[in-house]
């Protein structure tokens, strides 16, 4: 990566927090935290079966300049596409950015 300049597109951040229902369970909502510029590079697929149909599960490597908040489980959002972030890593050893792979499921 060669700097700021590759991040092109602005992210949110959400992380996951849990609700009490009625029921007296809870439920799991995202809730935003910041908003981010990062690089998408070129997914790869990985086609998978769920239970019910047939989903391609994309695996997208995004980079956002470090430091950030992002942990693994949180995810990122950018219009009504879904990022869940899968692993985090340091690209470069230098902590200047923060590599997430994360997962993009499509029905």
């Amino acid at each position: 990566m060669s700097g700021a300049g590759d991040l092109r597109h602005r992210l949110i951040h959400e992380t996951a927090i849990s609700l009490p229902d009625d029921a007296g369970g809870a439920s799991t909502t995202f809730l935003a935290v910041d908003q981010l510029w990062a690089r998408i590079e070129s997914p790869a697929g990985d086609p998978s079966l769920s239970a019910e149909r047939r989903l391609a599960t994309l695996i997208h490597r995004i980079t956002v300049r470090a430091p950030n908040t992002l942990s693994r489980g949180d995810r990122l959002t950018l219009g009504t596409r879904i990022f869940a972030i899968e692993a985090l890593s340091d690209p470069d050893g230098r902590g200047r950015f923060t590599r997430c792979l994360c997962r993009e499921e499509q029905t």
